[in-house]
């Protein structure tokens, strides 16, 4: 049996700046921010990096996720993996600069171990609404924070 493809979601961010999105993607004290299935974050604050272990724990779990990052590229995004029932959980968050301005945030989950096929085939609509829901919080905070830099506050004036 071929392994399952992964879960998928994009957003294009026509003001936003990839390096804003990148920064804030990056930034571990910012993730409560965009993404609110999260509860808690161990180390709480600093730049995620490549062969960091970061713990998270969900609102709904009592149980600490450990996420090992296995890649940050500057303006590029990161990518993670994390163990949970016999299965590898693998995760991508990229930031793409768009043609004529803008990003595009692509988000991707991937799960391989021995029912890889139906817990990606159970997981894939609440997984996809999740990244869906994140990318768009991710989106909102970039445009707050480059509004706030230029001076704007938070309601644009």
């Amino acid at each position: 049996m071929p392994p399952p493809l992964p879960i998928t979601a994009d957003l294009d961010v026509p003001d936003a700046r990839p390096e804003v999105v990148h920064a804030l993607l990056t930034d571990i004290a910012a993730w409560r921010l965009w993404s609110p299935h999260v509860a808690s974050v161990a180390p709480d604050h600093g730049t995620v990096r490549g062969g960091q272990t970061v713990s998270t724990r969900a609102f709904f779990s009592p149980a600490v996720t450990p996420m090992h990052v296995d890649w940050v590229r500057p303006g590029e995004g990161m990518g993670w993996h994390s163990r949970a029932a016999g299965h590898r959980l693998t995760y991508e968050n990229r930031v793409e600069p768009l043609p004529r301005g803008g990003t595009r945030i692509a988000f991707s989950a991937r799960v391989d171990g021995p029912a890889a096929g139906l817990v990606t085939a159970l997981a894939a609509p609440i997984s996809r609404l999740g990244m869906r829901r994140r990318m768009t919080r991710l989106a909102r905070l970039a445009l707050l924070v480059q509004r706030q830099a230029a001076g704007a506050g938070p309601a644009g004036g």
